[in-house]
């Protein structure tokens, strides 16, 4: 049981976010007021602003003079938004941290059901989306494509998931002795397991500002993601070479039959089909493997996730 005042870190990755950051701060104090969560807990924003290019960085400088409950992280340049929520993590002193996008697309309003299921005893409290509001139909279909392909490779349910969760110390301690840079802060929170439980929310309108999502870094994201987190784009060379093999051993039995019936052996067509699809195996093949190979690379040279420029 929760008793006494608990501290409830907010953890904001920022990228070009300065139309919305003071309005997702006052929503945030507004909803703590008007829940009446200020008499059991206080609200510790941790903005984490991943090398914007506006005046995001101003922004929560500013408030964070003003405020003692605001703390601020600027990055040296852009290293993404998985860096930029494992530095939050880093960050964060709270007894339990909660993780939302600064566009308020991630409905404050739900903060009252996760802190109320961590007091119940959960450590992990995800946001499962019900719905993703207004979003392209391609971008809709290219979800949950992604979502159950990762779902079956990984074995955890993660249709509907998103990075808005609320972690318990316990959890996020355990995120922050993951070694590893290449990070899949959805996938992880599944990963390190510990008692879970779900609330579900309606995508919001963005507040102000456009997406930073495009078609290009969606699939950029979806496939650093899934090698990130999973090996088993590896297993799919060698379901494309027991295809292909079986696609050979059935034009050579086509060509022996034909042999032996006194036909003429189409070879030519059936020659460039064995050979386009082999080629297409193998470098496909090629290409999952150099993905991987490149990131034990990256691991290797073990650089850091980011570098702070300016913190407060």
């Amino acid at each position: 049981m929760i008793d006494s005042m608990k501290t409830i870190s907010i953890v904001v990755p920022c990228y070009n976010e300065e139309a919305t950051i003071r309005l997702f701060y006052e929503t945030i104090l507004s909803l703590w007021q008007e829940q009446t969560l200020a008499e059991d807990y206080t609200p510790e924003f941790v903005f984490v602003d991943d090398g914007s290019k506006d005046e995001t960085g101003i922004i929560i400088r500013a408030l964070s003079e003003t405020d003692d409950r605001v703390r601020f992280t600027a990055f040296s340049r852009n290293f993404g938004k998985e860096a930029a929520i494992f530095c939050g993590l880093k960050q964060a002193t709270g007894d339990a941290v909660i993780v939302m996008d600064a566009d308020l697309q991630h409905p404050p309003a739900i903060i009252p059901d996760m802190l109320e299921k961590w007091k119940q005893g959960y450590e992990i409290v995800e946001g499962v989306k019900s719905d993703r509001g207004r979003e392209k139909r391609s971008y809709h279909l290219f979800s949950r494509l992604f979502y159950s392909l990762i779902s079956r490779m990984t074995g955890f349910d993660m249709a509907g998931s998103s990075d808005y969760k609320l972690l318990g110390r316990r959890a996020v301690d355990a995120l922050n002795q993951l070694p590893e840079r290449a990070t899949f802060f959805r996938a992880l929170s599944y990963w390190i397991g510990f008692k879970s439980a779900s609330v579900r929310y309606k995508v919001a309108e963005r507040s102000a500002g456009k997406s930073k999502w495009t078609g290009r870094s969606l699939f950029a994201y979806a496939i650093e993601n899934l090698t990130s987190f999973t090996y088993a784009p590896l297993r799919i060379i060698g379901l494309v070479g027991i295809l292909i093999l079986c696609i050979g051993i059935g034009l050579g039995i086509d060509a022996i039959i034909s042999y032996c019936r006194g036909q003429s052996v189409g070879g030519y067509p059936s020659l460039i089909i064995l050979l386009t699809l082999a080629t297409g195996g193998i470098l496909l093949s090629l290409g999952i493997i150099a993905i991987y190979i490149a990131k034990m690379y990256t691991e290797l040279k073990n650089r850091p996730r980011y570098i702070i420029d300016e913190q407060k």
